[in-house]
């Protein structure tokens, strides 16, 4: 029987193109060749500049005309800023959202601008790569889907399930450009102008194969989106080689200097065992263009409300004070943080809420736990990056029990969606920890007014068992995700849906896709659609909350996040905070966030007096979620998963063990 198991898993491997492969080389015939630098992190950062942007949009246009179609064509920069979006004449203006296996609900079904759905698709490129990594909308397709790799049934969810939902508007790291706003209210929302980011995008990140990064020298500069054939989606199936025209365009638009370093491209780089796709054709593949630009019509550059004013420009240079994440040092090591136009960081350390007997988190106390993340992070050896034996790169977040941000550091290489998404996952932490969650999720149904919000809060309480609710146990970020998966336990096809998701399609009523993912899109739904001119045109305000914040006020504010790399901080067994970390695989981000609050982790940074003698400011091991018992028999929720091996320069094993 294990033998037999073994000839079918490795039949399997074969047939995903020797995706199985436990870590090694491959052929890299993703990127070019002649584009790698040899960068790891700490190559010089540049900039695309106005001419640029209009050299890549000419050539994606002699692209589009040569292979005879109509594109509407978008180009960011690295934290975000629209520089350009070009609609040929007869291009379609609009694409429909559509996960292909006749889900209902969500944002299935919905008509959204082709401009969005390019805009999405162009920062999802830029938003997702770094000197060490190039991944694109089809890296993100491959890694959302209820199975990794999808289609491999009996395999867990992708490992960044429920990513697709940040960099929404309505966050508030989000920047918006008050230039750009026209008068409409943004509330209580961070309005810089300039190019500070992180920018917004429209439909979140993207999975539609069409959005790739753009490189200059090594170093990521931006990303350039394709959108034309009138539909929103994603790959359902990675065993083939598709040419896709979207993507083909694109690749060709970076074709003079931008092109994708073949050295860090997704063949190179392997997760859980399998390797990742950043395009499925190759340089070799494309066609030879004319040599005459066809003429640029100033008239079909477009102007899109909230993100671009019609006028080319140039980008941000990543890491100065004017690209919003600034380069620094800390606790010895190279790092960046946030920053306002005038270069001041927009989340400084500060103390939490006042809670009972002055046990909230103090400033001091996070700025210990900062330094012991970043400093596990740069002992740690990165995931999903090139060279190999790099350290991670990753974003880090504090936060108190009201959700409120009390501090952050970044690596300064780390890929910029981890920003919004650490936060997401702190908050996400904090709160299903917390004593009054599922209070506040019953409220938030009783007040839901566009789309449908289930009773997540009843089943999950049915599911956990007395004695088991949100609060009465500590919650991680793995945790949360095994309740949020289609499947539970997670990747078993036929099993129920997990209690926060909805079942897969085939079944009656509201079904999951990863435009429908259940609990976490429900939170975050109204304020996704509003600014989009979904159900109203055009939206009279942008919401300054992605959640409901006469329910929630700051704990939810930018939505919730289903996938590993978070924990509840407490004291003597009381709730304080939550740590979130992300943007080098879901393992690494569990061990830095888990590590980086431990005892252990801050005697190594230097904080010995910090935090509590034996756990630093992790739960207290009788109350983590992975003591709960669900009623799938022999199963458990999972709290923690520490890579083995984990740290560069040593054997050490078992790290998290005891913690």
């Amino acid at each position: 029987m294990h033998f037999l198991r073994f000839l079918i898993n490795f039949l399997v491997c074969l047939s995903f193109l020797s995706s199985c492969g436990g870590g090694g080389e491959s052929s890299g015939n993703e990127g070019l060749d002649a584009a790698n630098h040899g960068c790891d992190g700490s190559c010089s950062n540049f900039n695309l500049a106005a001419e640029e942007v209009r050299a890549i949009t000419s050539r994606a246009v002699l692209a589009a005309e040569t292979l005879g179609v109509k594109a509407t064509i978008a180009i960011t920069d690295r934290v975000g800023n629209v520089l350009s979006v070009y609609a040929m004449p007869g291009a379609l203006p609009t694409s429909t959202i559509s996960g292909g296996i006749a889900a209902v609900g969500g944002l299935e079904g919905i008509s959204v601008p082709a401009t969005l759905a390019a805009i999405s698709k162009a920062g999802t490129g830029s938003y997702l790569s770094s000197q060490g990594n190039a991944f694109s909308t089809r890296t993100a397709s491959q890694i959302i889907q209820e199975h990794f790799n999808p289609g491999e049934r009996q395999q867990g969810g992708g490992p960044l399930f429920g990513v697709q939902f940040s960099q929404l508007i309505c966050s508030d790291v989000i920047t918006v450009n008050p230039a750009l706003l026209g008068g409409v209210s943004v509330g209580k929302k961070s309005k810089i102008g300039g190019l500070v980011g992180p920018r917004p995008l429209p439909l979140g990140l993207s999975a539609d194969p069409g959005g790739i990064p753009l490189y200059k020298l090594g170093d990521p500069v931006g990303g350039i989106g394709i959108e034309l054939d009138g539909i929103y989606s994603f790959d359902r199936d990675i065993t083939d080689v598709d040419d896709s025209l979207e993507e083909r365009i694109a690749l060709l638009a970076t074709q003079g200097g931008f092109e994708i370093p073949s050295e860090i491209s997704g063949d190179r780089i392997f997760a859980l065992g399998k390797s990742l796709r950043t395009i499925d054709i190759s340089y070799s593949d494309l066609e030879v263009l004319p040599e005459v630009a066809p003429v640029i019509e100033e008239a079909s550059f477009v102007v899109v409300p909230f993100y671009f004013n019609g006028q080319v420009k140039a980008g941000a240079t990543f890491g100065s004070s004017d690209s919003g994440i600034f380069r620094t040092n800390r606790a010895g090591v190279s790092a960046a943080v946030l920053t306002d136009s005038a270069g001041n960081p927009r989340f400084p350390s500060r103390n939490g809420s006042v809670l009972p007997g002055g046990i909230e988190l103090k400033s001091n106390e996070v700025e210990a736990i900062l330094d012991s993340s970043l400093l596990t992070a740069f002992r740690t050896r990165a995931a999903i990056r090139r060279p190999l034996d790099s350290e991670a790169h990753v974003s880090i977040w504090v936060v108190d029990t009201e959700g409120t941000p009390l501090g952050m550091v970044r690596s300064s290489d780390a890929p910029v969606f981890g920003l919004d998404v650490a936060l997401q996952k702190a908050r996400t932490a904090q709160f299903f920890s917390s004593t009054n969650a599922s209070g506040l999720l019953s409220s938030a149904r009783a007040k839901n007014g566009v789309g449908a919000f289930e009773d997540y809060a009843g089943v999950a309480a049915g599911f956990l068992g007395q004695g088991n609710n949100f609060g009465s146990r500590a919650f991680s970020n793995r945790s949360i995700g095994n309740l949020s998966r289609p499947f539970y336990p997670d990747g078993i096809d036929g099993s129920s849906n997990g209690p926060l998701s909805l079942p897969f399609p085939g079944l009656p009523g509201r079904t999951w896709s990863p435009f429908n993912t259940g609990l976490q899109l429900d939170l975050v739904f109204q304020r996704l659609v509003q600014p989009l001119g979904v159900p109203t045109n055009p939206p009279s305000s942008i919401p300054d909350s992605c959640t409901d914040s006469s329910v929630f006020g700051n704990k939810l504010r930018n939505g919730i996040q289903i996938f590993p790399g978070s924990f509840p901080l407490y004291r003597n067994a009381v709730l304080i905070g939550g740590i979130g970390v992300s943007g080098d695989g879901v393992d690494q981000d569990d061990l830095i966030a888990f590590y980086g609050a431990s005892r252990v982790g801050l005697d190594h940074a230097g904080h010995q007096n910090i935090g509590d003698s034996v756990l630093g400011f992790n739960a207290p091991i009788a109350i983590r979620s992975d003591l709960i018992e669900t009623p799938v028999p022999d199963t458990r929720l999972r709290y923690v998963n520490c890579p083995e091996g984990p740290f560069r320069g040593s054997n050490d094993q078992r790290v998290c063990e005891g913690m």
